[in-house]
């Protein structure tokens, strides 16, 4: 009982949240978990939307069908590795169907999925609050840093996806714990690089994350600092040599990097500098680039259809993207702000509106209507992390400042997609911003009351 009083807020909190994902949980399974059709008559799974939701669906079916070490990378090492097997595990356990006779999508149990989810995000989320409690913060500020992991809607959405992103949310959490108050045991090292690993295999984004805590541990330890590095760094390239044994056994090539890394400069970013630099529309350049790769393959003679030449063909298209970068640096880093700019725009409403709409979505009033407010609601949030940013240096904290460094290391390699959903693991680390920030007005208002 005296447990339960001394976290009563916390459970509040917790149990308030799972009420609410629960109810927006079935709202979106019963409004979207259906076919449906869009003003241009085309026909949509409402869940089961976009292509990178259907690649995971397909690749989780096909691991549940055969869950053993041989079918572990069966294919190329594309995107992320974790999100499909889980799905798949999961499948098994609560004998999600994927698929009906007539091969249509079938979400059937897909809601004990989303329940597993939100289950183990709170479960990160308590471990980072027990960890705050024993830095000594205030109990206000933890309150209001928790309340904002588990209800502010840009990150809690994609509970009722299967995107996996709550769960690389989650891992990222979980690694709070580490970075804000590094531990004195150097075996702790060894089971922090596989969290790490797991964050990675979770999100490829995170692969240079390790570079955070190494420097904070050293910071902290110096001279005491190697055995743990060492220990971090042998558990986290542990892993990453095993999946690049697993694609070696597949394709002869060793590899540990999802291949969209490679290319993802000249597809998604590139296009964007080589119009401005020679002023013709993105969509131009797009065809442009797209033929001159095309070119590329076939005057060395690459058989895209095997993923040693598809490889080849990627690094072409890096070093390509690369060399346009260095020859017109002011362009591409006037691009890349800009680009870094638009994904700070905080969106809530990126799961539902899209789901309400399906690629009718961007061109729609609905999309337009929701800008304006996406505006005020991250000119709000953010003005109460710029306080807490000013009011914890006034209280000299360290804790926010360090977790800000993981903000800056997933804005820097994230954000010039200029893709929204990708500016979420830059706005988690600022939840103690957050606090600060809150619980300055707070009392501001208090006083003046």
């Amino acid at each position: 009982m005296n447990l339960l009083k001394k976290h009563r807020i916390i459970l509040i909190l917790l149990i308030s949240s799972f009420l609410l994902f629960y109810l927006n949980m079935n709202f979106h399974l019963n409004s979207f978990g259906k076919y449906l059709t869009t003003t241009d008559l085309e026909i949509y799974h409402g869940i089961i939307k976009s292509p990178p939701e259907q690649r995971i669906w397909k690749h989780a079916y096909e691991f549940k069908s055969d869950t053993s070490i041989k079918n572990l990378q069966s294919y190329e090492f594309r995107h992320h590795f974790l999100p499909e097997k889980i799905l798949g595990v999961m499948s098994k356990i609560f004998k999600i169907e994927f698929y009906d006779s007539q091969s249509n999508f079938n979400i059937k149990n897909l809601n004990y999925f989303f329940i597993f989810q939100i289950i183990f995000y709170y479960f990160s989320v308590v471990i980072f609050y027990l960890k705050l409690i024993k830095i000594n913060l205030s109990k206000i500020i933890i309150h209001i840093s928790v309340a904002f992991l588990i209800f502010e809607p840009t990150i809690n959405q994609y509970s009722t996806t299967i995107f996996a992103e709550t769960i690389f949310f989650s891992l990222l959490i979980l690694s709070f714990s580490y970075i804000i108050d590094p531990p004195k045991e150097n075996y702790k090292y060894f089971i922090f690089g596989l969290l790490l690993a797991a964050v990675y295999l979770q999100r490829s984004v995170a692969v240079f994350l390790i570079v955070v805590p190494t420097i904070i541990i050293y910071l902290k330890y110096n001279k005491k600092s190697f055995i743990k590095i060492l220990n971090l760094f042998i558990s986290f390239f542990l892993v990453l040599m095993i999946l690049g044994l697993l694609n070696y056994n597949r394709s002869n090539v060793f590899y540990f990097f999802p291949t969209q890394t490679i290319d993802n400069l000249y597809n998604y970013f590139l296009p964007k500098v080589d119009s401005k630099i020679f002023r013709i529309s993105e969509n131009e350049s797009k065809i442009k680039l797209r033929e001159s790769k095309l070119k590329f393959a076939a005057n060395n003679n690459l058989d895209l259809d095997k993923e040693i030449d598809r490889i080849k063909f990627y690094k072409y298209q890096k070093d390509v993207s690369l060399n346009v970068f260095i020859n017109n640096k002011l362009i591409t880093l006037k691009t890349a702000a800009i680009s870094s700019f638009h994904s700070m725009l905080l969106n809530p409403v990126e799961i539902i509106n899209p789901r309400i709409k399906g690629n009718d979505y961007y061109k729609s009033e609905l999309h337009q209507k929701s800008i304006k407010y996406r505006i005020i609601y991250s000119l709000i949030i953010y003005l109460i992390i710029f306080i807490g940013f000013l009011y914890s240096i006034k209280k000299k904290y360290a804790e926010p400042h360090i977790l800000l460094l993981v903000g800056i290391y997933f804005f820097i390699i994230s954000s010039w997609v200029g893709y929204t959903r990708y500016f979420v693991p830059t706005l988690i680390p600022l939840c103690l911003y957050f606090g600060f920030g809150l619980e300055f007005v707070l009392k501001f208002i208090k006083k003046v009351n």
